[in-house]
């Protein structure tokens, strides 16, 4: 995975609380991966992203793809990855019942300010799912 996530953030809790999560967008290139998955055929040559890390690293690990989430009961996306290995859409930050799934690499020191805003906030989020267990494990 790269530093980057896709998309603006949606009215989800963990973008506004308890600290705001102000992203700065840039355009990135759209991964030639994304073309082979049927969300991401049409996609324009370039596309919305934030930084949530600033290492210039490109390892990590996007977790899952999206719709492995849709269908686990306590489960759910809270950011796609920007990942040029992976398909369009896949989960870069998820929870799974009190799991925080976080798929970026870098330690709070190399995370942008809305990087460690965000990560703060989740940690606080998934506090609510104390004692849930993740889903079963999901073949992919």
């Amino acid at each position: 995975m790269s530093d980057a996530a896709q998309f603006e953030p949606t009215n989800h809790e963990v973008f506004e609380r308890p600290f705001p999560v102000q992203p700065v967008f840039e355009m990135w290139p759209t991964p030639q991966n994304y073309r082979r998955s049927p969300a991401g055929k049409d996609l324009p040559a370039r596309i919305k992203v934030w930084r949530v890390q600033d290492s210039g690293k490109t390892y990590g690990s996007v977790l899952s793809r999206g719709d492995g989430y849709a269908d686990s009961p306590d489960a759910e996306v809270l950011v796609q990855g920007y990942n040029t290995g992976k398909r369009y859409g896949d989960v870069g930050i998820g929870r799974d019942g009190s799991f925080l799934q976080w798929g970026y690499s870098s330690p709070p020191s190399e995370m942008t300010d809305a990087g460690r805003a965000l990560f703060l906030n989740c940690v606080c989020y998934i506090r609510m799912f104390d004692g849930r267990t993740p889903s079963v494990q999901r073949q992919h």
